[in-house]
């Protein structure tokens, strides 16, 4: 395999399975090239995908994201950009956010339907992993608009490479923090706990977050509020 020195991010937008346990088809591909030492942005690439089943661009709904049948019909197939796929990511360190359980699966599944061998990385990042482990859960579930939200970075896109460009500036800001609290541990203290006491209710905020079961999000003084209470019931009046 040849060694490529650039680390691929990379995301995909892909349909919602429906009904539930049915497979998922790329709508977007984003991937960008970044330079391990410096974690700058060497070469992107992005486009729509249209998935080869007819039916599934008819029960396209519309998205917050802007991503529309009438969009996705005039876009070129996997088959199309296969070897540009392959190109940016063959022989690289692929990274990505939960990329290990979802992306890297859908990739090699999409190569394999149109009978292609599909890229072979030289490693991966998953920074779902990566950050939960190092980072904690000091962004709640550590999902990309928590971690977005959290450091102030704005709302997510769910734009392949909008979310690539949000996943590296995570990351920066993530190892900053970890590089100072570990180079300072009495300045900059771990994460910690605070108790009830402390928590001002006029700080309190909640979100509806529209990517996630439409939940809602509880944020104190723009940090995911995370309640450890046994047996806590919450009433929103």
């Amino acid at each position: 395999m040849e060694n490529k020195t650039e680390i691929a991010f990379f995301d995909l937008e892909t349909t919602f399975p429906t009904p539930p346990g049915q497979g998922r088809a790329i709508l977007e591909f984003g991937a960008i090239l970044v330079c391990p030492q410096k974690l700058e942005e060497l070469r992107s690439y992005s486009t729509l995908v249209r998935p080869s089943n007819p039916k599934l661009i008819s029960s396209l709904s519309a998205r917050c994201n802007g991503i529309t049948p009438e969009a996705v019909v005039l876009a070129p197939s996997f088959a199309d950009i296969a070897d540009t796929v392959y190109d940016i990511l063959h022989g690289r360190i692929w990274a990505g956010h939960n990329i290990d359980r979802f992306d890297c699966v859908l990739i090699r599944e999409a190569f394999a339907e149109i009978g292609r061998t599909a890229p072979e990385p030289q490693g991966t990042i998953d920074t779902l992993a990566l950050l939960t482990q190092r980072f904690g859960s000091r962004a709640g579930d550590m999902k990309m608009a928590s971690l977005a939200t959290y450091f102030r970075l704005g709302n997510q896109t769910h734009r392949s490479l909008d979310d690539v460009r949000m996943n590296i500036e995570v990351l920066k800001h993530c190892a900053t923090v970890l590089f100072l609290e570990s180079s300072l541990p009495d300045t900059f203290p771990e994460n910690h706990w605070v108790h009830p006491d402390e928590v001002s209710l006029p700080s309190i905020r909640a979100l509806h977050d529209p990517f996630f079961r439409g939940s809602l999000k509880l944020f104190y003084e723009g940090a995911i509020l995370q309640l450890c209470c046994p047996r806590l019931r919450i009433r929103f009046e």
